[in-house]
Formats: C-alpha cells, structure tokens, sequence
C-alpha cells in the first residue's frame, strides 16, 4: 500500500514552504474558458449572485463572468475562514467553490493573491490526510501566483512528488490499482481534463477486483485482509465512484457513456443504470430526485470507511443532483432543503434564506415551515460555532424576507414564538462579531413578537455600549417588571442598573441598585439548591459582591459556583472565566490561581483554560510574582495551534511580538482582544493603559470578557460596602 503517512508529510512540507511549492504552469481543462474576466461580486451580493447561478444552468458569457465572480468571493471567505483557525470549514468552502464549476468553466482568473491564502490552506490540510489527488491539482492551480525566479524550483518540487508516488506504490496489483483509482479519482474531482485517466484507473481496479472475486468463489482461499478489502471496495463502490465523477460536473450523458464503456456496467445495478437513462430521457425535477434518492440507496450508506465510496465525491455528486433538480423546480420544498444542506456543509449558507423564502408559498405546512427555519439557524450556526461571525452575518442579512413569510403562515402564538426564537439567537450571534446595530434592530423585531426579560436585558446592555443611557434604563425597568422575570433576572437587570448608574455619577440610584441586585441574588441562591440556575445564580452573587469591592465574599461565591458544576465542561469554563475575571479586576491573585486550578481539574475546554492563564499571567506581573507553572504548561500547550487561541499564548510566552499580534487579528473581536492584552501587558509593567483601555470598553463586541473587564477596571472605586444587615448566603 502507498505510505500515504510519508505522502502527506512530505505534501504538507511542500504546501508549508509557500508559494515555492507550487508549480508554474496551471493544469487546465482544454475547454476552459480562461478569457472571461470575474465579474466582482461584493459580500452583500454574494448571496444573490450565488442563487442566480443555482438556478442559471445556461452557458453564456454573462453567467460565466457571474459564477467566476462568485467562486472567487468564496474562496476569499474561505481564506477568511483560514485566517480565524477553522482549516476544516475554510477547506471545504474550497471545494464548495470549486464544485460550482462544470467542465469547461474552470478559469485559472479565479486564483489570484487574494484568493491565494484558500488555496494553501486546502492544500495543507488534504496534504496532511494524505489526499494526493487533490493536493496535486491545487498546488497546479496554486500557480497562478507564483513568479517567473519561481519556475524552476516549482517544477522541481511536482516532479519529485510524482516520482515519490512511483517509487511508495508497493503491494499486490489490486491493492496498487486502489491507490491509483483514489489519486486519479481526486485529480478529476477537481480538474474535468483528468477524469479519462479516472475512468480507466477505476476499469482497471474493478477488473482486478472482480478477479480477485472470482479466485476466492473458485478456490475458497480467503486473500489477504488488504486485498480482501479492495475487492469489496471495487466491487461494491466501482460504478457509484464513475456515476459521482460525472455528476458531479453535471454530466449526465457522459455518465451513461462511461459507464457503458468502461467495467462500471459490470458491477452496477441494472435498475439504477435504468434510473440514469430515466433522466437523460425525462430531464425534469422528479427524475433528478429519484436519482438523488437513487444515489443513495446504490451506496448502501457505505461512504467513507474501508469500502465506501469517497465522501468527498458522493458530497459533491449530490450537491450537483440537487442544483439539478433546483433549476428546474427551485419551489421544490424538499429539494430546497437538502441543497440547503449540502450549501452549508460547503461553506455557502448565504444562500440559504433565500432558498427556503422562494420554497414557502402559500399553503405550505406548518411542519415545512419549521423545517425551512431550522435549516435557515443551522447554516448559521455552521460559521458561528468556528467563530466565523462575519460569514453567520452575511446570511443572517438575507432572513428578513424569509422571517416575515414564516410570520404569515404561522399564525398562532406558538409558530410567532419560534419565529422570535431564531431572532433572538441571530441577534446574540451579530453581538459576538460587534454588529450592535444590526443586533438592535432584530432584537426589538424579537421583542415586539416574545417579549421576554432576557430580551430586554441583551438590548439594554446594546444601548449602554452605543451610550443611549436613557433607552438602557428604559429597557432594564422593562426587564424587572416584564412577565416571566424570576429574582435572578431581576439581580442581573439591577446589577446592570447600578453599573449605569455608577458611571452617570448617581451616587443614591446607583446605591439603590445594587442593594436590590443583593437582595435578589441572595434570594436566588437561597432558592436554588442544584443545577445550572443554581451556578448562575452563585456567579450572579459574585459579580454583585465584585461590584461592592468583597474581594473574600465575591471569591466564596465563585468557589461555591465551581463546586456546584457537574459535568457540563463548556458551564465549567463560563464558571470559571467569571471567577477570574473577578479576581483580576479585584487584583486577587489567589483568586484567579484558584479558579484555574478548578478550570483545569474540573476538564474546563481548552480555549477558557487559555484566558484564564493570560489572567493569571497578568495579576502574576502585577503583584511582581514569579509566574505561575500552570499558566506555562498551559499557555505552551496552545501556542503550537494555528488559531487566535494559539497567536494569543505565542505571544504570552514571548513568540510573537505586540505589533505582529495585532496584525495576526482577523476580526473585530480578536482585534480587541490584542488591544487588550498589549494594554494590560503595559499596565501590569507600571505603565499608563487608561487609554487603550477604555478603547476596549467602549468596543462594539460588547460580549466579550475583556469588554467587561477594560471596564470594570475603568470604574471608579466603590463609594460603599457590603450593607451590614444583609446575611450573605
């Protein structure tokens, strides 16, 4: 077998090393039209743009300048998406992009040095699981950027890669034939000149497969577990691999014809060859959803593994079904929603909200309804959970439409509440990424249709941050006395109050405030003896008791926090950021080393454990301390990463000086955090912060820790003490 591990570690070097890696001259489909020049497709209309050439399945140049347009749009996001550690999303908006493209509308003007950073970072990650195929066409495609000192060097680099594939090929013939069939497979997935040589690799390894078949039948001698393995592999995934390649260029004659002439026919199932000529003769919507239910049931849910078919290719040949079946009925419900699905597995949930807005008509079920919004939330939780806050926003600018259509056909409370529900969970995603005026808007649209406290409590803390004082304690009186408001929201409501209060200089409101958020948090605690409201409210306390300088009370409350965790890690890690976030701010040492040390026991997620040794780090340079060993181990651990995360502890052990750390921020929340850090860096060295500190507090990603951290440290001393009468639970 070929030591794919070898294989991938010497892709990886090559891709690692840059531009000098990549060969000079592009591999090209002989039709590609490499005249047409990229129409510019802006982000706001990526999504439109996108759409229009789902459903334009026609050839003209008009739609050939818009689909390069588009490719290269998303291969920037996927750059992008590199650039903020998600290598996995961003090499799949890769491929996303490049599957757009049919044969004879590849272009080598989509790779440009803008589009570049895509390309590396695909190539380095399908080089280092040992994909050669399609490292091999993307290094080709790489040069597009590449110079002419570069040449020489380049072709160097290809020719003793593909020497390298010769020489590692070993093993049985059969065993050769499937490491064959994989690369030849991978190079014609993305570069329609290859897919010849796919088509006879794949006939010469069902060949030797139905061999192998025959042998054992003959003589019952059982072959080696390598062998035995691609001869169920060939013979069960043969002529689906054949079918994928042509579809997935959209090609359905020419998938009749490879099969018919090559060993595909052998193996392939008679009535789904018949569903194949079923749609060349129909070519209508309901023959390409048989063929995609079809698909399906010829591979027997084996994709990937030992036997399966490539998962790449059976995603990207359903991929192309669907835009099929798309075009020629885009009000197609189910079609709707599976192409959903596989946009946003690629990258490109944009279009997403307008797929499903063109899918609800009149009449449509309740049940469908809800299915169109679930896909709508889960395209943007796709980019969201990478952080990719600014994709999640792109397609959370096309819901309006969509959210108004969901309004008309569910009319009762309930379907009006789910309606909100995803409102108020868009709104809390624009707020990572600091888009306060967008969030704002979808928070009141929310509010008019649930209201609710927390509601009211989110959008007051946006008109704090935008300085609308008045409009934040309008919405804090609206969250104490709104239905459904329990005493720990009501703490929470007060303790923002009081904060508000206390920069305004309101001495007796301010005091009034804070008086009431302890009464209610300690009302809470007494009330809640376990669970996740039991760890809120703890924390709750904490923060209350911070406010009114408890350095003691507000830690017991924190510990207390931490004990009643169990087993929830991402809760351990809120838990335990609030709890040294709180001893920084206090200059508690002890306390932030306390917190860590539970965040680490307790197996709080990597990222929180990162923060929390910067905190302890920074109070460490304060109190003029030698550093802590956790925080080594921890921050040593995750500078290795290629994430923000990873910059961050680089730069806390010394690797990455403040300059190049701002430099390294892809969006506006890793930007303030460099902000951030510089500044405490300098603070903590005895050096004047108040500056950039404030800059921090004012910033419009108002949910981030340091936000609320570069402001409390901002605020002035408390004027007060804990009041004497109030037992402390």
């Amino acid at each position: 077998m070929l030591a794919s591990r070898t294989v991938a570690g010497l892709l990886l070097a090559c891709a690692l090393a840059g531009p000098a890696c990549a060969p000079t001259t592009p591999a090209r489909d002989p039709s590609a039209n490499s005249t047409v020049i990229p129409q510019e497709v802006p982000d706001a209309e990526f999504a439109r743009s996108l759409v229009g050439v789902l459903r334009d399945g026609s050839r003209t140049e008009a739609r050939q300048k818009v689909l390069l347009g588009v490719v290269k749009r998303q291969l920037v996001h996927a750059g992008q998406r590199f650039d903020r550690g998600a290598s996995e999303r961003g090499t799949q908006s890769v491929l996303g992009a490049l599957y757009l493209m049919r044969a004879g509308e590849q272009s080598p003007a989509v790779i440009d040095r803008e589009t570049a950073r895509a390309i590396d970072g695909a190539i380095s990650k399908l080089s280092a699981r040992g994909d050669i195929g399609r490292s091999r066409v993307l290094l080709a495609l790489r040069s597009a950027t590449g110079s002419q000192v570069e040449r020489k060097d380049l072709d160097a680099h290809i020719e003793a890669l593909e020497r390298f594939q010769r020489e590692t090929l070993t093993g049985k013939a059969l065993e050769k034939a499937g490491d064959v069939e994989r690369t030849a497979v991978g190079k014609a997935m993305l570069s329609p000149e290859h897919i010849d040589q796919a088509i006879a690799a794949i006939s010469a390894w069902i060949d030797l497969g139905i061999a192998g078949k025959v042998a054992f039948d003959e003589t019952n001698k059982r072959p080696p577990p390598e062998e035995a393995i691609e001869i169920a592999r060939s013979l069960s995934s043969g002529a689906a691999t054949v079918l994928a390649l042509m579809l997935r260029y959209g090609d359905v004659p020419g998938a009749i014809e490879r099969i018919t002439s090559s060993s595909a026919r052998r193996v392939m199932d008679p009535k789904f060859f018949s569903q194949l000529k079923s749609v060349e003769k129909r070519d209508d919507a309901s023959s390409y959803r048989d063929l995609f239910d079809a698909l399906a049931e010829d591979t027997g849910g084996r994709v990937g593994g030992e036997i399966g078919i490539d998962p790449d290719l059976y995603a990207a040949a359903r991929m192309t079904i669907l835009v099929e079946a798309y075009r020629r009925e885009p009000s197609h419900m189910r079609t709707a929603l599976e192409l959903s699905r596989a946009l946003t597995g690629f990258g490109m949930g944009e279009a997403v909200p307008l797929l499903m807005t063109t899918a609800m008509r009149d009449g449509t079920s309740p049940g469908d309804v809800i299915q169109a919004m679930r896909a709508v939330a889960n395209a943007i939780m796709a980019d969201a959970n990478v952080n990719d806050v600014a994709g999640a926003s792109r397609t959370i600018a096309e819901c309006k439409p969509l959210l108004e259509r969901a309004k008309s056909l569910l009319s009762s409370r309930g379907g009006i509440a789910a309606v909100a529900e995803l409102r108020y969970s868009m709104a809390s995603i624009l707020l990572r990424g600091g888009y306060l005026q967008d969030a704002r808007a979808i928070l009141g649209e929310a509010l008019s249709e649930a209201p609710r406290p927390g509601g009211y409590l989110l959008r007051a803390r946006v008109h704090r941050q935008t300085n609308d004082l008045a409009l934040a304690l309008e919405d804090v009186r609206r969250a104490i006395s709104a239905q459904g408001s329990d005493p720990l929201d009501i703490a929470e409501a007060r303790l923002l109050e009081f904060e508000i209060q206390r920069d305004l200089g309101s001495a007796a409101e301010s005091k009034e405030a804070l008086s009431a958020a302890l009464k209610n948090a300690t009302l809470t605690v007494d009330k809640r003896q376990s669970g996740a409201q039991r760890v809120r409210a703890l924390a709750t306390l904490g923060r209350v008791l911070q406010a009114y300088g408890d350095r003691d009370g507000a830690r017991r409350a924190f510990e207390r926090a931490m004990e009643a965790v169990s087993g929830d890690r991402d809760l351990v890690g809120s838990t335990m950021l609030q709890a040294a976030s709180a001893g920084l701010v206090l200059g508690d040492r002890d306390g932030v080393r306390t917190a860590l040390r539970r965040g680490v026991d307790a197996g709080a997620p990597q990222d929180d454990l990162v923060y929390g040794a910067l905190w302890l780090m920074l109070a460490d340079r304060q109190a003029g301390a030698k550093p802590d060993e956790s925080v080594i181990g921890i921050l040593d651990g995750a500078a290795t990463q290629p994430t923000w995360i990873g910059r961050l502890a680089g730069w806390a052990r010394g690797k990455i000086p403040d300059e190049a750390l701002a430099r390294g921020a892809a969006s506006e929340a890793s930007r303030v955090e460099a902000a951030f850090y510089v500044a405490m860096a300098r603070r903590a060295g005895g050096g004047s912060a108040d500056a950039a500190l404030r800059l921090v507090a004012t910033s419009p990603v108002l949910q981030l820790n340091e936000v609320r951290i570069a402001r409390d440290l901002l605020a002035p001393p408390p004027a007060f003490g804990v009041p004497k009468d109030v037992k402390i639970p």
